[in-house]
């Protein structure tokens, strides 16, 4: 049965933290290429197709479906939505009115909370129920993030965005109370177990196998279980049926803080001088023991012996975490490539035939480069053969200009930033030129207020370097300091001494970039270029700036060359030459 313009309905859904117009009909091959030539994005989690919330979209939305039905329309608003837009019934509007603020320079601490005279309207979003919870959406404030964790049958779901609200009574009155917003939820109440019955116990046992970690048994609880697989230096034993975690002091206490949060009983049962501070891993032990259990998952069995001696190789000549990662996955597809069968054996007419087979199935020239470089490794440095000479053709890299935002762009970004730790870490990436995993890594004993400057260590291919401090930001950032007290990580992650995640580092900018309606596909590494290319602009040197950024060769730095304005606005096209005097009424 085909769809009708009758059928379509239109809604205003929340996406991923974002309004948005949501589309909704029937199969209909016809209807799906009209969503389609609206720029319109199928949604499996909403089941509808969905757009931008804007008075644009909306009006071109009734052009080319002109018979629609706007479900959930009302007379009284408590928002503007966009013109003509009603809002849904069943999803109540978001409205955010915090006290505006310069940029971070102020200091930080001011978003810690409002002022006395000022009011902060916090519209929550009732999404729907699922189980035995309610979901429901919260514009961040730090103070009622603190207040709603603390409330028995609440808990922060990562994967959504939201809170989880037990379905009860009680329960229901102290969020609508904390959220000054009384009817928020429904009364459809579970009628199941209370969340004050046992949630289970959290048990430590000793790891006999290796005294560097302990075994951590979990109940089962969504919310605990995602936590802690984000611990450092955490992986499932699947053959003790339990996580094993680092056996060092400040883990534990990590684990203490998650029960205590989420009401769960915990039993450790651990001899004294087991927990040994040593054991606490650094991000790179833990991103290389990662990136080792990514390569053995993929390794077939046949091909194990060769993996395993191509990533003690890899190790052992201190290459990367993600150089093994896309390294031993080359060397995977080419072995399956092959049937698995004896390298030696294996003719250069071969290999050059799976590059430009990789080629023709749309693989990036960067891919096909690892597979010649992991190949290279492996004849040249671990079958060690005598006078190999197979000279592997190197695919052309393509040559595409990187994108870059203009000062005002990041501006617009930064304003869009309320969270402190949100606001600091994005001006830092724009301020200083740090990749994004040397944002995250990066420690308080690395910044050196008093210099201005702040140490990188270990950065991209090993190296150490120095880069600036900005000025303009360090009053901001000891207040952040105060404000947050993290005693490692300047960006510390939900739990004492666990560095902030760069995955949410990326899903910050990302927010940024949307709230600022900049059409630049902006990343934190677009910031990067943004501070290269600015810093050209205003006369900086080539080298100075190669330096900054630690590029190996200035060949590399040279790209910025092609974005710079400076020279390119000077230069006068000749048709406007011709164009100019008498011949300006060609047109």
């Amino acid at each position: 049965m085909q769809s009708t313009a009758s059928n379509i309905i239109i809604k205003k859904v929340f996406h991923r933290g974002f309004p948005r117009i949501g589309i909704y009909f029937g199969f209909d091959d016809g209807l799906k290429q009209k969503a389609r030539s609206l720029g319109a994005i199928w949604s499996q989690t909403l089941k509808c197709w969905y757009v931008d919330y804007n008075k644009e979209k909306f009006e071109e939305l009734k052009r080319v479906f002109p018979l629609v039905t706007i479900e959930g329309e009302k007379k009284e608003q408590e928002t503007t939505p966009a013109p003509g837009l009603g809002n849904s019934h069943d999803i109540a509007p978001i409205a955010l009115r915090q006290s505006k603020s310069d940029l971070l320079a102020t200091g930080a601490s001011e978003h810690n909370s409002p002022k006395a005279d000022e009011q902060v309207v916090l519209n929550a979003v009732y999404l729907s129920e699922k189980g035995k919870y309610w979901i429901v959406k919260v514009p961040y404030n730090e103070k009622i993030s603190k207040a709603l964790k603390s409330i028995r049958g609440v808990y922060w779901n990562n994967t959504h965005k939201a809170y989880m609200v037990y379905r009860n009574l009680a329960v229901k009155t102290r969020v609508e109370a904390v959220l000054s917003m009384p009817g928020l939820l429904p009364d459809s109440y579970w009628t199941g177990d209370s969340p004050d019955v046992d949630n289970g116990v959290i048990s430590i046992e000793v790891h006999e196998a290796d005294k560097r970690f302990m075994q951590v048994k979990l109940p089962d609880v969504s919310a605990v279980i995602q936590i802690v697989k984000r611990f450092t230096g955490s992986r499932y034993s699947k053959a003790q049926q339990c996580y094993l975690l680092p056996s060092s002091p400040q883990v534990l206490s990590n684990i203490e803080k998650l029960a205590k949060d989420y009401g769960i009983k915990i039993e450790t049962n651990l001899p004294d001088k087991y927990l040994n501070k040593r054991y606490t891993p650094s991000i790179r032990q833990v991103e290389l023991a990662r990136a080792m259990d990514s390569v053995r998952n993929l390794t077939p069995p046949g091909s194990r012996v060769v993996v395993d001696a191509f990533t003690d190789h890899l190790l052992a000549t201190n290459k990367s975490s993600s150089t093994i990662k896309s390294y031993s996955q080359a060397l995977i597809s080419f072995l399956r490539y092959t049937g698995y069968r004896d390298l030696l054996g294996i003719e250069r007419a071969e290999i050059v035939k799976y590059l430009g087979k990789m080629i023709l199935n749309g693989f990036s020239p960067s891919t096909a480069n690892n597979c010649v470089n992991a190949l290279n490794i492996y004849y040249r440095e671990i079958l060690l053969v005598p006078h190999f000479e197979i000279e592997l053709p190197r695919p052309k890299k393509e040559s595409k200009l990187p994108v870059v935002i203009t000062q005002e762009e990041c501006v617009e970004i930064f304003m869009h930033l309320q969270n402190p730790k949100h606001k600091m870490v994005i001006m830092l990436a724009y301020g200083t030129g740090l990749r994004r995993s040397e944002l995250v890594s990066l420690k308080w004993e690395d910044v050196l207020f008093d210099e201005y400057k702040i140490h990188v260590r270990s950065g991209k291919g090993k190296k150490d370097r120095m880069v600036m401090l900005p000025y303009s930001i360090v009053a901001a950032l000891q207040s952040y300091r105060d404000l947050y007290k993290s005693s490692v990580y300047v960006f510390e992650g939900q739990y004492k001494g666990e560095p902030y995640s760069a995955g949410s580092v990326a899903a910050v900018m990302k927010r940024a970039v949307i709230a600022a309606g900049l059409e630049k596909k902006a990343t934190v590494h677009t910031l990067r270029h943004a501070f290269a290319t600015h810093l050209l602009e205003t006369g900086t040197d080539l080298r100075f700036i190669q330096a900054l950024l630690g590029h190996s060769s200035i060949k590399t730095t040279t790209i910025y060359t092609h974005l710079t304005k400076k020279g390119v606005d000077k230069i006068q096209s000749p048709l406007d030459k011709l164009m100019g005097g008498k011949n300006e009424k060609l047109l």
